[in-house]
């Protein structure tokens, strides 16, 4: 078919203009050209995904960077590692506010995250005032979400509870709009109650790795934890601040650390919290290899992704929204359903400095402790301090007890022990007579053991 000229020149027209709105498109669709961001990165902060996790621990350092050492990191490198991690998390939660740090709310609500703002509080007095006053210019900018005054700060002994409060009291002075939180270890909440009264929301860490327990059981022990910081938090929204595996490392009594472990205890968690509506901060987001020296090896292995922005092998199940059924409620009971009972599997000789050691049976070990006297001198004494009453239970029902621990206890001639209830206060004897009847009115089993010279 020939076309005459004016054909022609419509048709060159619709040409032009189906060229300039190409290359308009594509031009729209280059990414954020203001800050001027690779497609590659783009792309990282639009990741599509079945299930975000609701937030993750967000530190931007890399290689031998140290936040010790006071390195100064750039606004460009947080937004380059917040961009990896934006498509996957709803939330961010950081831990300093100084160094570069006090731009990361900014970052994070630019990349459509919400953000925790954290002020690191140690001994430090001054660098103390530095944080506590970045962290509410952020607030008062519109930068955070939530601010959390310290982590793990009573757990280190960096400060009093009295000095940590008075920190909290004047953020929320300063902000009374955004809720303040304190984030610490599950057992400095529970030996540390009056804490909760000043904080809007507790923030609990939960690591069943560095208590020596074995990954397939690590869920199950944090559902027990939780459980008991609810029952102090009186109402208040409790949310777990820091939980996670490494991938490589030492092992520290049934926990290891390797890759399978680390992932497995994400999805782990991660369902558990889905089916309990608990909120949470996975740790961490990426390995930091700067922690080696503080931690071990163990130290720069805790990230979903590595070093180098790579998500880990198996960790994409949780954003695929894989789940694993609960295994969670039902504790394994070492030796199944059956009466309580403690056996000693080893009693040092008269005169040895050797430790007591034992299995109970029938019980959830978490439910439960040891408690143990010995006779010496005339007199019954708890093992192994007054100030430590109580021995913990392992996750397979063993236990093991100094009983040597001041002036001639390798002596003793007789050995008590208990198995009580969790939450249960022995009498902390020093040279009593005799044993208190409200032992074996409260301990479920017990065991006395008498040696000769």
């Amino acid at each position: 078919m020939l076309l005459n000229r004016s054909q022609k020149v419509i048709m060159n027209i619709f040409l032009i203009l189906f060229v300039l709105m190409f290359f308009a498109c594509g031009s729209n669709n280059g990414g954020n050209t203001s800050n001027n961001h690779s497609a590659e990165e783009s792309s990282s902060t639009n990741q599509e995904v079945n299930y975000r996790v609701y937030g993750l621990n967000f530190s931007p350092y890399i290689e031998d960077q140290d936040p010790n050492l006071g390195v100064q990191i750039s606004e460009e490198q947080i937004r380059k590692r917040m961009e990896i991690i934006a498509g996957y998390t709803r939330w961010i939660r950081t831990f300093g506010s100084t160094h570069g740090l006090e731009k990361c709310g900014f970052i994070a609500h630019d990349l459509g995250l919400k953000a925790a703002l954290g002020a690191w509080l140690d001994s430090n007095k001054t660098t103390n005032e530095e944080e506590i006053n970045n962290l509410i210019m952020n607030a008062k900018a519109g930068d955070a979400d939530m601010l959390i005054v310290g982590s793990e700060v009573l757990l280190r002994q960096d400060l009093s509870e009295e000095e940590l409060i008075n920190y909290i009291k004047r953020v929320k002075e300063e902000v009374p709009d955004i809720p303040v939180a304190y984030a610490d270890t599950y057992t400095t909440f529970l030996n540390h109650p009056n804490i909760i009264n000043f904080i809007d929301i507790v923030l609990v860490n939960y690591y069943p790795y560095w208590e020596g327990i074995k990954v397939e059981d690590a869920v199950a022990v944090v559902n027990y934890w939780h459980k008991k910081i609810l029952e102090i938090a009186g109402g208040k929204k409790v949310i777990v601040s820091e939980t996670g595996w490494p991938s490589d490392g030492e092992q520290i009594g049934d926990a290891i650390p390797s890759l399978d472990n680390a992932s497995y205890y994400f999805l782990n968690f991660v369902s558990w919290a889905r089916a309990n509506n608990v909120d949470y901060f996975y740790f961490e987001a990426f390995d930091e290899p700067w922690k080696a020296k503080y931690e071990g090896p163990q130290g720069a292995h805790w990230g979903i992704w590595d070093k180098d922005g790579n998500m880990k092998e198996g960790m994409n199940r949780v954003f695929d929204g894989e789940i694993m059924e609960d295994n969670w409620s039902n504790f394994p009971v070492p030796g199944g359903p059956g009466d309580p009972t403690i056996e000693l599997t080893y009693i040092p000789p008269y005169g040895s400095f050797e430790n007591l050691k034992g299995q109970v049976w029938h019980v959830n070990p978490y439910e439960y402790n040891i408690v143990v006297y010995i006779y010496v001198n005339g007199g019954w004494w708890i093992k192994p301090y007054a100030n430590q009453p109580l021995t913990p239970i392992n996750d397979d029902g063993s236990w093991e007890c100094d009983i040597t621990t001041g002036g001639v206890d390798q002596n003793a001639t007789k050995i008590a022990v208990f198995l009580v209830p969790d939450g249960y206060d022995p009498p902390c004897l020093g040279n009593a007579p005799s044993l208190p009847s409200e032992l074996y009115e409260n301990a479920v089993a017990k065991l006395e053991h008498e040696r000769m010279p």
